[in-house]
């Protein structure tokens, strides 16, 4: 009974069971897996077989056949076996080794080895990516052969048409060349052969030696056009023009040696020795039918011959203008030194009235100065301009300094010159304004005379004395000889500060006053009534005689107002009507 029941216990029963399920599921799982992983790998060996099928398939072994028409030897032949033994190997070994890397990949499969299926597909994928490329190039290469042997056909008729006319062209054309001719003539029958070795690399097949030969010979045909255009032109520029021109170069400095003018910074002798050697280096190159070269060269002799023309233009311009300007800068600098010393005199004269200031005095000195300097400078440029010892461009540049100086020296004149005007003209302007501040002073205290206020305060009284002071300072210092005007103006704006904050306070002063002393009258009929307010104008009275007018307003005002709101206003308005 014991035996039995420990066999038939349900609970480890259960327990065994869910062991049994949950392998099955694994299983299960693996299975799904393993199915879905086998079946992407046969679908990429499927993708693989149909790519290496494709690649047997290629119509290689036809293209090579077109290559067969052509007569081959040489390069031609080594390009066609090479080929042939590419394509032949692609067929006989490297698909085969991708048949076999397919079937490893199936084999790995079967055996579960996903990862090592993957690798060799992988592997499998890369080389069928180089015979792709493979394939290509041969492709390519075919074309370039079989395009070129066109190609060439068709370019080496143009070329030889162009030789043709070239060839005519020396012919009727052969006194513009020159010596050059027999050259040219020999560099034709050179361009000639390349033709005929051209042609020979056709008949034996080296079609790509014919098209190195046809670029060549394009090459050669475009250098000879060049030469046949610029010859004949650079003949005449080195046997005629540039000769002329050196000739005429050298007599004009003569010539201008004769007249008078110096010319040793142009150092012509030496530049024109200079010149006929590069004339001979040009030429020589030219009888070598070396055109660009000779070109070159001649446009560097061009340009050093146009800055001896400059130079030389220079010299005879330079001339022409200090010829003409002189007299007129000799008028100029004569008016200014007679203006220069009548300023001078009149500052004398203006120093007896006037102090001037350290940098005026410095002014007139500096212009005195100035003025001997350019009469210097020009009297040696005369004496230069006579003996004739100095280049007359080097001499431009003197006098325009100098004229140069003569403007900005006759500017600093002017400036000084109406600066001794405006000394006068300050002195006048403070004089004027002295008496408007006087004007100001009395009428402030007329007011305060018609006024019959009881009195001002004393800080009024110190500003009127303060200001009458200062009007007093001014007084003097314009009495003073030789005036500072300097000063003058200094005191004048203290002066004129002190009058216009006392003609201003004494007003405001006057006005509140006037309206206290209305307001405390107005307010009178309220006395009886209103013993604040009573109380308030009698405290506004006692500030009134005290001199306060301002508080003495606003205590009376602020009484009223809180019986009559706008009092203030009101009495305002009936005051401007009555002043």
């Amino acid at each position: 009974m014991y035996i039995e029941d420990r066999n038939h216990h349900p609970g480890r029963r259960g327990l065994g069971m869910e062991y049994i399920i949950g392998i099955l599921g694994l299983v299960v799982i693996f299975i799904s897996i393993s199915f879905v992983r086998r079946k992407k790998i046969y679908t990429e060996v499927d993708r693989l077989e149909n790519w290496k099928m494709s690649i047997m398939n290629k119509p290689v072994s036809e293209e090579l056949s077109k290559v067969k028409d052509l007569n081959m030897t040489g390069q031609t032949e080594q390009l066609f076996e090479n080929w042939r033994y590419q394509w032949d190997n692609i067929l006989s070994t490297e698909l085969i080794n991708i048949e076999e890397y397919l079937f490893d990949a199936e084999d790995f499969v079967d055996k579960y080895r996903f990862k090592k299926a993957k690798d060799v597909l992988s592997i499998a994928d890369s080389k069928l990516q180089d015979i792709e490329l493979k394939i290509k190039a041969i492709y390519d290469e075919l074309d370039e052969l079989i395009g070129s042997q066109a190609k060439s056909a068709e370019e080496n008729e143009k070329l030889e048409g162009k030789y043709s006319n070239f060839k005519k062209q020396l012919l009727n054309q052969r006194h513009q060349y020159g010596s050059t001719t027999p050259l040219l003539e020999k560099e034709l029958e050179q361009i000639h052969q390349l033709f005929a070795e051209f042609n020979q690399s056709i008949s034996n097949g080296d079609y790509l030696v014919a098209r190195e030969l046809i670029t060549k010979i394009e090459k050669e045909l475009e250098g000879f056009e060049i030469k046949l255009e610029h010859i004949p032109g650079l003949l005449i520029e080195c046997q005629s023009v540039i000769p002329s021109q050196l000739a005429e170069v050298e007599t004009g400095y003569k010539e201008m040696l004769a007249e008078g003018y110096i010319l040793d910074h142009v150092n012509l002798e030496k530049s024109i020795a200079s010149l006929q050697d590069k004339l001979k280096q040009s030429t020589k190159l030219l009888m070598e039918t070396k055109a660009l070269e000779a070109k070159e060269g001649i446009e560097l002799i061009k340009t050093e011959m146009d800055e001896l023309y400059d130079l030389i233009e220079k010299e005879v311009l330079a001339k022409h203008y200090v010829v003409k300007e002189l007299p007129s800068v000799e008028a100029i600098l004569i008016a200014l030194s007679s203006a220069s010393e009548k300023t001078k005199q009149e500052t004398y004269v203006v120093q007896e009235s006037y102090q001037l200031q350290q940098e005026d005095i410095q002014t007139q000195q500096r212009i005195e100065e100035s003025m001997l300097a350019l009469n210097d400078r020009y009297e040696k440029l005369s004496g230069h301009l006579l003996d004739q010892t100095i280049a007359f461009s080097i001499l431009k540049e003197e006098l325009e300094d100098i004229c140069e100086q003569i403007n900005s020296l006759q500017e600093i004149h002017q400036q000084y010159t109406e600066s001794l005007m405006a000394l006068r003209k300050d002195e006048m302007a403070a004089r004027e304004q002295l008496n408007s501040l006087r004007k100001m002073l009395f009428e402030v205290k007329r007011s305060i005379e018609k006024s019959n206020i009881p009195g001002l305060p004393k800080s009024v009284y110190q500003e009127l004395s303060l200001a009458n002071d200062q009007l007093k300072a001014v007084t003097g210092k314009l009495e003073e000889k030789p005036l500072n005007i300097v000063e003058v103006n200094t005191v004048l704006y203290e002066a004129v500060t002190s009058v216009e904050k006392c003609h201003e306070e004494a007003l405001e002063i006057l006005d509140h006053a006037y309206l206290a002393e209305s307001v405390i009258q107005y307010g009178n009929r309220y006395r009886s009534k209103h013993p604040s307010i009573h109380e308030s104008l009698v405290e506004a009275e006692q500030l009134f005689r005290n001199y306060e007018y301002k508080n003495a307003l606003e205590e009376a005002a602020t009484s009223l107002e809180k019986v009559e709101p706008g009092v203030l206003k009101k009495i305002e308005k009936v005051l401007e009507k009555e002043s």
